[in-house]
């Protein structure tokens, strides 16, 4: 046989195989993308509400959104993320008597990164940013994924800070360690493939396969529309956060010092979360003394679209609860 007929053959083979690939991709979408969708006409608009852009400590910006009025509780989003995460508390929380704020972390939505770029330190430094720039007392911090580790890395790096301004904490879908940490060569490497590696967003940007990879965030219920949103806040997440955001990551190491957090803390994880595990939500709950531990059967990593009515209602009950004992206390 000739090497012609064979390249010929060889071509043919190949492109029957992209051929079959793409009639999967296609019918694996046409099956994820089945079933009821009641936000699939929705814009997913953020709330009007106050802007405030505040100096972080090393040069770079955070950008906040204020709504509603009453006893305050904060919001901090995951990583590649944005303050859209949000988009449903920030509709429902003020409505129940809260003084709603969400925020951009460094690099992500419209928040600036400063000069020291990425590390647990500054989602820490970040979070007191937001918490003494607006001069919030009897707080709520609600922190999901990444976000919670900005909130449990402030309670332990500034202690005095957080017995002064905070009434409680919520842990939503978080780790307080990473697989490699204390690990080192383990970590180097995959920085360094990070490093060399396309960008992350390229598949992303792929609406049938970044839609499929961001369904890996979500339990068994899930809607099309806050899997399109959560891909599109990926997407618009700068490569250089997407890569050094989530590299930082990568050297956390925070449970010896749990035992730090004094203030009441409530913990949600869902059983079906691939990116967080359940184990590492029950790790935190073991360290933090006096903590609470929900389980949501079933749900994935984005528990404020999957679950929303659940998470909403455990959010106001806890901040009830701990800012009317706060209340007392200071009285």
């Amino acid at each position: 046989m000739s090497a012609r007929r064979n390249s010929v053959i060889g071509l043919a083979v190949v492109a029957a195989a992209a051929a079959a690939a793409y009639a999967a991709e296609k019918a694996v979408m046409r099956r994820v993308r089945s079933g009821d969708d009641p936000d699939a006409a929705d814009e997913f608009a953020i709330p009007a509400g106050t802007r405030h852009t505040l100096p972080s400590h090393d040069g770079g910006t955070i950008n906040t959104i204020e709504i509603g009025e009453g006893p305050t509780i904060v919001l901090s989003h995951g990583v590649t993320l944005s303050v859209r995460t949000w988009v449903k508390q920030l509709e429902f929380l003020p409505k129940r008597g809260f003084r709603t704020i969400a925020f951009d972390h460094r690099g992500h939505g419209d928040s600036d990164v400063g000069a020291s770029g990425h590390a647990i330190e500054n989602l820490a430094e970040d979070v007191r940013s937001v918490v003494e720039g607006l001069d919030l007392r009897d707080a709520v911090l609600v922190g999901h994924s990444m976000g919670g580790i900005a909130v449990q890395a402030f309670m332990v790096m500034f202690p005095e800070i957080a017995a002064e301004r905070v009434a409680g904490i919520v842990l939503l879908s978080t780790i307080a360690r990473t697989p490699m940490s204390g690990h080192e060569r383990l970590g180097q490497f995959i920085a360094a493939a990070a490093d060399r590696g396309p960008d992350p967003g390229g598949l992303m940007a792929r609406k049938d396969i970044g839609y499929l990879l961001a369904r890996v965030g979500f339990g068994r219920e899930a809607q099309p529309a806050h899997i399109e949103l959560t891909r599109r806040m990926i997407l618009d997440c700068p490569v250089e956060t997407r890569r050094e955001a989530t590299r930082a990551l990568m050297e956390l190491d925070l449970v010896d010092r749990l035992g730090l957090i004094t203030v009441p803390t409530l913990i949600i994880s869902g059983t079906a979360d691939l990116v967080t595990p359940p184990a590492e939500s029950r790790r935190i709950h073991a360290h933090i003394p006096h903590a609470r531990f929900e389980s949501v059967e079933g749900g994935g990593h984005m528990l404020m679209f999957e679950r929303t009515a659940l998470v909403d209602d455990l959010i106001t009950d806890f901040a009830r609860e701990v800012q009317g004992r706060s209340a007392s206390v200071d009285a």
